[in-house]
Parts: C-alpha cells; sequence; structure tokens
C-alpha cells in the first residue's frame, strides 16, 4: 500500500514535470501510486475545439499501441456514446468528479470492443473537470488486477484537485509551446485531413514527422521493421506523398495551420530528410 510520503513524491514529480515530454509518464506515476492505474489518458474539450487527446500513456504488456489507438478510436467514433462523461463535461460545477466505468457497463459492442476488450481494460475510472476547456482524466486498470476498489477511489477522489490542476496548466503550457509538437496531436490532424487513414498509419507518420526513425518506432510500439514500413507506405500513398521530405513538408503546412496542398510560408522552418 502506498505510503503519504510515496503519494506526495509522486504529486511532486508531476507537478514538476508540467510543460515537458515527461509529463504523461508521471501523470501515470502519480495515478499508479493512488491506485494502481496501469495507463491513463486526457482528453481536452472546449467550446471552439471538438474533443482533443492531449495525452495517452503506459506500456501495455501484449499491445503496445493500445493506449494512443483506443483513445483515437474514442474521439471518432466513441465520445458521442459516453453520455455520463459528455454531460459532466458541460455541468456547471468547477469541483472535479470521479466516475468509474466498467467494461461490463458499455452497452456498445464495438465500443467496448476498442477502448476495454482489445486491450483487456477491466474498468476506468475518471476524473472530470467542467469547465472551458473541460478536461477528462482517465485511469484503466486491467483486467487481471481486478477493479477499482474503495480506498482506490478515495485516493484519486483526496488528489483529483491538484492532479486536474496539474493537467490544466500542463495543457496551457503546451498550447504555449505551438500547435502539434507531439503524437497524439499530429496523428489527430492528420486523421482530420479525411484522407481514410487508420490509427495506427496515422501515428506511425506522426512518429516520423517528429524525426523518430523506423527502427526507433518499430522498437517503441514492438513492432517488425517490416509493418511499420508497411504502414508508412500506406500512410504515404493515402496522403499523396512519395518520400519523407514531402512528409516533413507536409508537417510544415499543418503547424501553419495551412490546407495540405498550400504554398508553405517563406520563413517557415525546413525539416531534415531522414529517408
Amino acid at each position: 500500500m502506498a505510503t503519504d510520503r510515496t503519494i506526495m513524491r509522486a504529486l511532486a514529480d508531476l507537478v514538476g514535470a508540467i510543460g515537458t515530454d515527461g509529463f504523461a509518464a508521471r501523470l501515470l506515476d502519480a495515478l499508479n501510486v493512488l491506485a494502481d492505474v496501469d495507463l491513463c489518458s486526457v482528453f481536452v474539450r472546449s467550446r471552439r475545439q471538438p474533443l482533443r487527446l492531449l495525452l495517452a500513456e503506459g506500456r501495455h504488456p501484449i499491445n503496445a499501441g493500445f493506449p494512443m489507438r483506443a483513445s483515437l478510436d474514442y474521439i471518432r467514433t466513441f465520445w458521442k456514446s459516453d453520455r455520463r462523461i459528455a454531460a459532466l463535461t458541460r455541468s456547471a460545477g468547477n469541483a472535479p468528479v470521479v466516475v468509474r466505468t466498467s467494461a461490463a457497463e458499455i452497452a456498445d459492442p464495438a465500443w467496448r470492443a476498442a477502448c476495454y476488450e482489445r486491450g483487456g481494460v477491466a474498468e476506468r475510472v475518471s476524473i472530470v473537470r467542467a469547465g472551458h476547456p473541460a478536461f477528462v482524466a482517465n485511469g484503466y486498470r486491467l483486467g487481471g488486477a481486478g477493479g477499482f476498489s474503495a480506498v482506490d477511489l478515495e485516493r484519486i477522489e483526496t488528489h483529483s484537485g491538484l492532479l486536474m490542476a496539474a493537467v490544466e496548466r500542463h495543457a496551457h503550457a503546451s498550447a504555449a509551446g505551438g500547435p502539434m509538437l507531439d503524437e497524439a496531436g499530429l496523428a489527430q490532424s492528420l486523421l482530420a485531413l479525411q484522407c481514410g487513414l487508420s490509427n495506427r498509419e496515422a501515428e506511425i507518420s506522426a512518429a516520423m514527422m517528429l524525426g523518430e526513425t523506423q527502427e526507433e518506432i518499430a522498437s517503441r510500439k514492438q513492432l517488425s521493421h517490416g509493418s511499420v514500413v508497411t504502414y508508412r507506405r500506406r500512410a504515404y500513398g493515402k496522403l499523396g506523398i512519395d518520400n519523407r521530405r514531402a512528409l516533413l513538408r507536409l508537417h510544415r503546412r499543418l503547424m501553419a495551420g495551412l490546407p495540405p496542398g498550400a504554398t508553405e510560408p517563406a520563413n517557415a522552418p525546413r525539416g531534415e530528410d531522414r529517408g
């Protein structure tokens, strides 16, 4: 059982990571200390933008890409079915609310399969902070560990204010640093082009835009090199490009808020073609 000192250290590390690449891992660490959470995600909803994925974190023991793919599936297809969470984001109260959702409660079989069964998720605990924007932080417990206990939920509720304050500050810091600087944001932008990309093709393309080699992507996502090449080739075909230099040009257009075929700004930064 986590001690008060362990909890305070995890929360301090989380606050210290605000605005850095390590924030997602520190959030997962904090949720794990509080309630043995295996995976986590954070979504943002505002009046002017659709639901957006801020982060998806966790090393799945079998399905390495599950947190990202399930989160993208949720945004694209299943968010509107999650009526309880959607209603909480629109509520008048500003204090965080903690709710749990087990796989057995999901009536939509496609949603249950994509976001729970495919990854062996037994239960989700959500912290919802209404407002403009609204934030939803989710922790997921894999099936072998069973559901969340009353003690787990009490710990999360006790520290929900600090957790969501850290999430909100990180979101603001990330936005100040520029749009689409992480894999989740880029993957969502690529999917929004409506060119038929799969979630996997979008995340592979996003990782390559951020400078990862095919070998690094294969290692991180626990895929064979041949699989990464296949996903990359399919994505290039759907995006209408044929090499990494063209992919980086597309990245610059997305960063500048331009349509895919538009002319780049004269002062756009140039990326290196790494093959």
